[in-house]
């Protein structure tokens, strides 16, 4: 008979870690302790070497706290929010705390048995690091080109205003065109091969494989083009009941909102240059697929592809989707 696994659900903010587990009476208890080594140290203390943590993926917050468990060998979980989410409302939890929160956690580890958390290598931490970043200074050029569209309607001069915007826009694409080298080095330095093959597939540009190869850690653990679709939030959904409610079918969207935007504007490109991707597309618009509902599945054709490259360790050309199998 196997041993009954003790869990601790642990709450992650930026200062603090909110546990929940059972003590050596076997009495369920609640601590707080600081997000810091002493904190962590004063966890192991509390509950043990031998329980099993589980906790949120929260950002950054919880990324010293698994290297600390990483290192001492202790058996650890980090399970999606949503994940949590959804089992949180399942039980009609009305109130919030971290403390109610800890208890949930807690609660799913021992329902839920989640899987044993497989810490990947530093490289691919500080290519994520590196990728967060870019997506950051994006963010920041797009806020700034928009502010300078909008004082061009303005009724009174802003010439000044503009010209400051303008100024922070080039040093902010300067700086992300460095972090996009550094990321690119990095990249290479971490699996060189598997991002030459991503690249390889007409359409994909150096930030599509970039994020492919971080978004996926480099496929590792991929075991199907279904999954990487899925991954991306573009496998569709079915709202169905009865005979009378037949909603649309849709994408899921519950994946990476920042690849699947990408890979939006790589399957603009991959319509026209890669002739697997424009042959669907003109097919589906033939058959009266509105053009949207097609360039989304030129995606999902876009990452079959990436999958068969990887996974044949083969690099692209024009016979490719023809002699390769997929997962």
């Amino acid at each position: 008979m196997n041993e009954k696994i003790n869990y601790c659900g642990i709450d992650v903010s930026n200062e603090t870690l909110d546990l929940y587990f059972k003590n050596k009476e076997g009495i369920e208890q609640h601590l707080q302790v600081s997000n810091t080594l002493t904190g962590f140290r004063k966890l192991l203390k509390e509950a043990g070497n031998n329980t099993h943590f589980v906790m949120e993926a929260t950002g950054v917050y919880h990324l010293n706290l698994i290297f600390f468990l990483n290192e001492k060998k202790c058996c650890f979980s980090v399970v999606n929010a949503l994940q949590i989410k959804r089992y949180i409302q399942m039980h009609l939890e009305r109130n919030k705390s971290d403390k109610k929160d800890a208890k949930r956690i807690y609660e799913y580890g021992c329902d839920r048995e989640p899987e044993k958390y497989t810490m990947p290598d530093s490289s691919y931490f500080e290519c994520r690091s590196l990728n967060n970043s870019i997506h950051d200074l994006t963010k920041e050029i797009t806020k700034f080109s928009n502010q300078i569209h909008s004082l061009k309607k303005c009724p009174f001069n802003a010439k000044k205003i503009e010209k400051s915007f303008l100024k922070i826009i080039k040093l902010l694409k300067e700086e992300k065109s460095k972090l996009e080298l550094e990321l690119h080095t990095k990249l290479v330095e971490w699996d060189e091969e598997t991002l030459h093959l991503i690249s390889s597939v007409k359409g994909i540009g150096k930030r599509s494989a970039a994020e492919l190869m971080v978004y996926t850690q480099s496929f590792k653990d991929m075991e199907s083009y279904k999954q990487l679709i899925s991954y991306a939030g573009l496998s569709p959904t079915e709202y169905r009941s009865g005979s009378s409610i037949r909603g649309r079918v849709r994408i899921c969207k519950q994946g990476g909102k920042q690849l699947r935007n990408i890979l939006y504007m790589c399957a603009l490109n991959a319509k026209k240059s890669n002739g697997y991707c424009r042959a669907l597309y003109d097919r589906l618009v033939e058959k009266g697929k509105n053009k949207k509902a097609a360039l989304i599945a030129v995606c999902n054709k876009l990452l079959k592809l990436v999958f068969g490259v990887v996974k044949n360790k083969t690099f692209y050309h024009e016979n490719f989707d023809t002699v390769q199998n997929f997962v």
